[in-house]
């Protein structure tokens, strides 16, 4: 996972638009973390993607000759368009990816550029 503000760490991710089905799915690398572990969110026109990865209580701590994976929390938030609810995102998770698609801004959804007075 990449480091972000904070120390907290958020995962890579792949965003594809699909034209003809006018959807966006968003996919997250998120290897060895629990289904469980993840939360997700959407709050006005953001979606947040956000969870834990805990260490092995199998180790010792002060064990390890090698440690270059990542423990803690993170979160990752996207802009989505307005008007998105819950039940129009469609979350999976499988083999470490996790797979969230959402509908497409619509024309009418679009923002409105702002005049300066």
């Amino acid at each position: 996972m990449l480091a972000g503000r904070r120390g907290q760490a958020f995962p890579r991710m792949d965003l594809h638009e699909n034209a003809e089905t006018k959807t966006v799915t968003a996919t997250f690398e998120l290897p060895g973390i629990k289904q469980q572990d993840v939360n997700i969110e959407v709050h006005g026109n953001s979606l947040t993607i956000s969870g834990e990865s805990k260490r092995s209580e199998n180790h010792d701590k002060g064990s390890y000759t090698v440690q270059e994976r990542s423990y803690g929390k993170f979160s990752r938030t996207l802009q989505i368009p307005q008007g998105i609810k819950v039940q129009d995102v469609d979350a999976k998770m499988k083999n470490g990816l996790l797979t969230v698609c959402f509908p497409k801004a619509r024309p009418g959804q679009q923002s409105q550029r702002v005049t300066i007075t």
